[in-house]
């Protein structure tokens, strides 16, 4: 491992890719692109329960920071090496998380497939943002 220090972190990247992965999440379900469809798929509308707003751009912040922290103690040093550690996080844990709703939630898998491309688009563009700024 390298000598990763917290002081490495270029929190002005973390700041713009947390944006960034809110803001593609909020693109993503809106109706013309995916939200009705999550609609369909899960009966509900639409209107997120304000309680849970803080956690959720608590969680969205959690994701980007522990991406950037990856990414710094790998070594990669640009956005392509950081969009592959973006992939690469994608793939060992988003999507087996979601799989999992579909065995044991018995979710629809278009509604697990809508899921994943938001957690791909989003997790991929913010491990490009945290690699290439450093």
């Amino acid at each position: 491992m390298n000598n990763f220090q917290f002081s490495d972190i270029n929190f002005l990247a973390v700041l713009t890719a947390w944006i960034i992965h809110i803001i593609m999440n909020l693109l993503w379900f809106r109706p013309g692109l995916f939200g009705n469809q999550w609609s369909q798929l899960t009966g509900k509308e639409m209107k997120p329960d304000n309680k849970w707003l803080i956690p959720g751009i608590l969680g969205h912040l959690s994701m980007v920071f522990v991406l950037v922290i990856l990414i710094k103690l790998t070594g990669s040093t640009n956005g392509v090496n950081g969009l592959i550690i973006g992939l690469l996080t994608w793939i060992g844990f988003i999507v087996p998380m979601e799989i999992g709703e579909v065995v044991w939630e018995k979710i629809p898998a278009r509604l697990c497939l809508i899921r994943v491309g938001n957690q791909l688009f989003a997790i991929a563009v913010s491990g490009f943002i945290l690699g290439a700024w450093q």
